[in-house]
């Protein structure tokens, strides 16, 4: 029977559901607003000692991301060529977006290792010197977004780190795509997946000025969502 529930569990599609509700005591709270897409949802209230947040997020399903995708022929013949080279492995077996978007990960993981080193994050650099941090990882899964023809952008914000129930919010950069049926989605190319510990900052925002804040959490929970 375990054996049974055990290929079961593999071969059943599952998402987690995450909601997070935390108060963090950030002196400008203008800096947030509400933000919704297909797999993430945020809504801001502010009021004289802070901000609340309650965030709401679905990690995503690479195999339901069966849309198939093509090369981007005019796009990949302009870059550099070690961009080449990685996109074609990259490439290899991938039919759908959810391939495509797995096969990331995947060099990702075992091609780039985080460094917080003062190095240049742009792709061929991060390519180069197999160390990226987390705008390094967003340019580099962006890039290969779109050689396949996939529209991305870079989102700023935060990663909701915990201690104690104690929220310290870290500096972080990743990726909303655009997949057919417009609908937006986040992906983390650095943490490889997407919870609602994440907190996103305005885009008329300039990013590296604001002020170090924390928080506390209010409550949170999680779900397994079949599909």
């Amino acid at each position: 029977m375990k054996t049974l529930l055990l290929v079961f569990y593999i071969w059943m599609p599952l998402r987690q559901e995450s909601n997070l509700e935390v108060f963090v005591a950030c002196r400008t709270p203008e800096i947030f607003s509400n933000y919704r897409n297909y797999n993430f949802k945020q809504e801001i209230r502010s009021d004289a000692d802070g901000l609340h947040v309650k965030l709401k997020s679905q990690t995503l399903s690479f195999k339901n991301l069966n849309h198939a995708i093509a090369s981007d022929d005019s796009y990949v013949a302009g870059q550099n060529p070690l961009v080449k080279v990685i996109f074609n492995q990259v490439r290899q077996n991938a039919i759908s977006i959810g391939d495509y978007l797995q096969n990331i990960s995947s060099f990702l993981t075992n091609a780039i290792t985080y460094s917080e080193a003062d190095l240049p994050q742009d792709t061929v650099a991060v390519l180069l010197n197999r160390r990226a941090h987390c705008i390094g990882y967003a340019n580099v899964a962006q890039t290969l977004l779109a050689c396949v023809g996939i529209v991305s952008r870079s989102i700023n914000g935060f990663y909701l780190r915990e201690n104690d129930a104690v929220i310290e919010p870290v500096p972080h950069r990743w990726l909303e795509i655009d997949l057919p049926g417009e609908r937006r989605v986040f992906y983390d190319p650095q943490y490889q997946d997407f919870s609602s510990r994440y907190l996103v900052t305005d885009p008329s925002v300039v990013f590296n000025r604001i002020e170090r804040f924390l928080g506390v959490v209010v409550r949170k929970s999680n779900k397994i969502m079949d599909e």
